[in-house]
């Protein structure tokens, strides 16, 4: 998003004029010093829109969390002074000093509204198994704290010592998760009784959490449980992390009534925020771009925001002010909270939507086939098509010039025609394939959930599926994708290699082991040498296709120094086998599977721009080898190229007539084959707007979409843009 496009209206000392059908976010400056600061309301949904306010309730104080209309503060940074504020009737009500150890507060909670008889503000503690809690009765004399351990009622439960997170409110009762890595996870009912003299807490088991079996590779960490809430139940998030980014999310619905948990396939109209700074925020409807988990990064700026429905992750930015620098000794920071006010609650339960299957997606019961066209009989003639007036042999032949796209699109204007795909096998079909093939690698995403495999064109943006076959079902991971074939995965079982395009599936014997870092091919696998190569710790594993014994063979890396994280993107070239490491640094390997197999790390990661952390891509070109730098969200993106002779990167400026195709998992590097695609690197990435695909052009140095062959729109970095958590990746056309 460009700064110029940017609203950013004045509102004085005073609430700005917010749109209930958006859910708004506050960006607060605190300075600790003088207690100055300014606040930006802005919105996910429309962030072009912003509002520069001086709020007096909210100069010095942090936003905690929103419940029942009230928002919770607690002065900045020592968070010992707490108040509670309703913006509709501008009632401020002030609690009495906390002591506590500085930052050691975790998260608070507003069971009830502070005019219930039995209200209490509710915090937690970091790593302690307290309670630390003030009666909100307007009858008490005077309001003061009191701190209660549970860590005894949460030993009885669990059996281990731990804490508890995520209180949620749901039907006017708290729930909490435990958290301890050597126990099982419990959802707990934390029941609130309060009395004249005294406030009783007891925990109490709800229901014992299943391990998780959420397959998310070997190299992947989780993030959570999360608990959330509705007025109609419970649910939880977790988040998984692969090369420190987002690559799955996961929710999990509690049945109140049967205390059994089942994937969520939609939010509904509801936005869920998960808030990594404490802020606790109940689930929100909104009338505008529901069904969203939005993830709030302080340290980034930014803010992902999941799709629960169709499974991508949106990236936008959130709004900076502009601050003069702070001087010697004084504390500047800022935090995005949620506006949640008024408070609302969703209508009804969160259930899950059948999905329609377009008839783009329709599966083909029938293997074998022809390219015979039948008609369905038809109870009404009067809406029969005008293509049954053509002879069946010239709608053969209007078929036999059709390619796949061409030929579902045709299908698709009339459901009485039930012509399965032509058999890719069929040599005329393969020539007309391959023709309309020749212009790029296509991004090919495979919907576990709706058991198809679907192919986008990244300059067209035609897009077609087929059915994926029963081997493919289940959580699977793509470990690569070259000449054609993708390598994947049930976690590091179930190994095989699949061609999408003839349905080509060759298994390959299990590698039980469970660090694996990345794999690569030497040469097609139809080829008699064919070489599988896998990274993982200090270890190289290679398995030969067509050798038997079918097994994998077992290299040991000795490292001088720091041993790299782990390698990436490895490449043949001629006898040698190139990858890269997570630092950026190349190393070649020699006689890969010989007795004198040899490796040296040929030169560091090129001096690069980037000012916060790049992901390094590596590509080859017939015998180049080519370096991508790109910047955390694309904020820069350079290019290098190896010098074989003097081993070191040396800085270009463009492709010339190639282009470069980047996703986790592949980076492919091929010459145009028409004009309007060189010197461009294409990103797995949609925009968030149009749906295109979205590249960089070396011509403009910026982010772009095609409508036809026409270059449009213009970002100049990925905010705006959303990319896909199914395994998907891109790949070259191959039907041999």
């Amino acid at each position: 998003m460009d700064e110029s496009q940017i609203s950013c209206r004045p509102a004085g000392d005073r609430i700005p004029p917010l749109s209930g059908k958006h859910v708004w976010l506050v960006a607060q400056t605190l300075e600790a010093e003088d207690m100055i600061g300014d606040q930006i309301f802005f919105s996910i949904h429309d962030p072009l829109s912003q509002y520069r306010c001086r709020v007096p309730e909210l100069v010095g104080r942090r936003i905690r969390g929103c419940f029942h209309g009230w928002v919770i503060m607690s002065n900045h940074p020592y968070n010992i002074m707490w108040s509670l504020w309703n913006p509709l009737t501008s009632k401020l009500t002030r609690l009495p000093p906390l002591n506590h150890e500085d930052g050691d507060i975790s998260e608070c909670c507003l069971p009830s509204p502070p005019d219930d008889p039995g209200s209490i503000l509710l915090l937690t503690r970091k790593g302690k198994p307290t309670f630390v809690f003030c009666r909100l009765d307007r009858k008490r004399k005077r309001l003061r704290w009191t701190e209660m351990s549970y860590a005894k009622q949460l030993k009885n439960i669990t059996g281990e010592d731990g804490v508890v997170h995520s209180l949620t409110c749901c039907n006017g009762k708290l729930f909490a998760l435990n958290t301890d890595g050597d126990c099982d996870d419990f959802l707990i009912e934390v029941d609130i009784v309060v009395k004249a003299r005294e406030v009783v807490i007891n925990l109490l088991p709800f229901v014992k959490l299943p391990s998780d079996s959420h397959v998310s590779g070997p190299n992947n960490c989780s993030i959570g449980p999360f608990l959330k809430g509705t007025c109609s139940g419970l649910f939880i998030v977790i988040l998984y992390f692969k090369w420190k980014l987002v690559c799955s999310v996961r929710l999990v619905k509690l049945d109140m009534t049967r205390k059994l948990l089942e994937e969520m396939g939609d939010l509904d109209d509801g936005i869920c925020f998960l808030d990594f700074g404490c802020n606790n925020v109940p689930v929100i409807p909104s009338e505008l771009g529901g069904g969203y988990v939005h993830m709030l990064c302080e340290e980034d700026k930014a803010t992902h925001s999941y799709n629960v429905k169709d499974k991508t992750l949106s990236l936008s930015s959130m709004p900076r002010l502009d601050l003069p620098p702070p001087t010697s000794g004084e504390s500047r920071t800022s935090y995005v909270s949620v506006w949640s006010i008024p408070e609302c609650r969703l209508k009804g339960d969160h259930g899950e939507i059948n999905h329609m299957v377009d008839s783009k997606h329709e599966e083909d019961k029938e293997e074998d086939v022809t390219t015979a066209v039948e008609v369905n009989s038809m109870t009404n003639q009067h809406d029969e098509s005008y293509l049954f007036n053509i002879p069946f042999h010239v709608l053969e032949m209007i078929m036999e010039f059709c390619v796949d796209i061409d030929y579902v699109n045709f299908r698709a204007t009339c459901k009485q025609l039930t012509a399965p795909v032509t058999r890719w096998s069929n040599r005329a079909s393969l020539t007309r394939l391959q023709r309309y093939s020749l212009v790029s690698p296509w991004l090919m995403v495979l919907d576990k959930d709706q058991g198809v495999i679907a192919f986008t064109d990244p300059m067209f943006g035609d897009q077609y599926s087929v059915r994926s076959p029963t081997e493919l079902k289940g959580d699977l991971l793509i470990w690569c994708s070259m000449y054609g074939w993708l390598l994947m995965s049930k976690g590091t079982e179930s190994m095989m290699l699949f061609n999408p395009f003839t349905s080509d599936i060759r298994k390959l014997p299990n590698l039980e082991v469970d660090f694996l870092d990345s794999f690569c091919l030497s040469t097609p696998p139809t080829s008699p040498d064919c070489m599988v190569v896998g990274f993982g710790g200090c270890d190289v594993f290679v398995h030969f296709i067509a050798r038997e014994p079918a097994t994998w063979l077992r290299l040991g890396l000795v490292f001088v120094g720091d041993a790299p994280s782990f390698f990436r993107f490895s490449t043949s070239c001629g006898q040698d086998l190139h990858a890269l490491s997570s630092e950026g640094r190349l190393s070649v390997f020699t006689n890969i599977c010989k007795e004198n197999y040899s490796w040296v790390e040929v030169e560091e990661a090129p001096t690069s721009c980037c000012r916060t952390l790049a992901q390094y891509f590596l590509a080859k070109h017939d015998q180049d080898i080519l370096l991508v730098i790109v910047e955390e969200f694309g904020e820069s993106v350079e290019l290098f190229k190896l010098n074989l002779y003097a081993k070191k990167w040396e800085k270009i400026d463009g492709l010339g007539k190639q282009m470069i195709y980047i996703c986790g998992t592949t980076c492919l590097c091929m010459e145009a084959k028409i004009p309007e695609m060189e010197n461009k690197i294409f990103f797995a990435l949609l925009h968030s707007k149009n749906g295109k695909i979205v590249f960089y052009s070396l011509d403009t140095c910026r982010y772009h979409t095609f409508s036809g062959k026409s270059v449009v729109e213009s970002l100049g970095s990925f905010f705006g843009t959303k990319q896909y958590l199914h395994p998907h990746a891109w790949i070259e056309p191959n039907y041999s």
